[in-house]
């Protein structure tokens, strides 16, 4: 454990100083920007195999900025990102495949980006309408 010795204005002083100095840290880093947070798919049928569609996203900060994850809860939905890491003022993608063969009903998916941005947790989501497959 850190340890001050010296009066009780010298602690004062030296926090104080701590508190001046974490701006700075803050001050230079990347910031992620979702142009696009919700993509509908719109009507679909159950005999379709999959659909795509890719969200932008851009490092509006002046740090280089990565994705670092994705987080899904369904298994009707994959996604996947680009690697390379996102310097200021570019942009990188996530892709998001739905699958809605053989399902019906609306869905309404939340696709979980995290980076190394602060807050770290993005979402976007993405919505169709699964219509009955049509008999022969």
């Amino acid at each position: 454990m850190f340890y001050l010795r010296g009066t009780m204005n010298s602690k004062i002083t030296f926090i104080l100083f701590c508190f001046l100095l974490l701006p700075l840290n803050l001050a230079a880093q990347a910031q992620v920007h979702l142009p696009k947070k919700v993509h509908d798919f719109g009507n679909l049928s159950a005999s379709t195999d999959s659909v795509t569609c890719v969200f932008d996203v851009v490092n509006t900060g002046d740090k280089p900025m990565r994705i670092e994850g994705l987080y899904l809860k369904c298994g009707c939905t994959y996604a996947t990102h680009s690697k390379d890491d996102i310097q200021p003022g570019d942009k990188g993608q996530v892709f998001v495949t739905f699958y809605p063969k053989n399902r019906e009903g609306l869905y309404l998916k939340s696709i979980y980006v995290y980076t190394n941005t602060r807050p770290r947790k993005k979402v976007v989501r993405i919505k169709a309408m699964v219509l009955p497959q049509e008999e022969d």
